[in-house]
């Protein structure tokens, strides 16, 4: 695995280019069909399965999940969606309002070649450990 993620990283390093067909003016589709890709690909979903439902570690060892607490499950998922909601929003307008829409292009930071880093860097601490 270490050699995989470090072998990709180094890739991603000599050849970073962007991928072809994206772009800062994207539709409703396109921004959906990339949320639920990047969504799905760090496994947020997971997060809040155990909650889905209703396992406890107790209940979790007797493989009975507890459909009484679908209430309070939903809850949870509200509350975490209004959450990411209102963060995004308040970031956004702040960006649009004080910072001004053309820090975007000025001020780019180069994701492609921190995530590059990210997975060399991962790759070398999964061979040290």
């Amino acid at each position: 695995m270490a050699a995989a993620l470090f072998a990709f990283g180094g890739y991603r390093f000599i050849r970073h280019r962007h991928p072809k067909g994206g772009g800062m003016r994207v539709g409703f589709r396109d921004l959906t069909l990339w949320s639920f890709l990047m969504a799905s690909a760090h496994g947020a979903g997971l997060m809040v399965l155990p909650v889905l439902f209703g396992l406890s570690a107790g209940e979790y060892a007797g493989h009975s999940a507890g459909a009484r607490s679908l209430p309070s499950a939903s809850l949870a998922v509200g509350i975490h969606t209004a959450g990411y909601l209102v963060v995004t929003a308040l970031v956004a307008a702040i960006i649009y309002e004080k910072v001004g829409l053309a820090v975007l292009r000025k001020a780019w930071v180069n994701m492609d070649l921190i995530w590059a880093g990210a997975l060399v860097l991962t790759g070398l601490l999964t061979l040290m450990i």
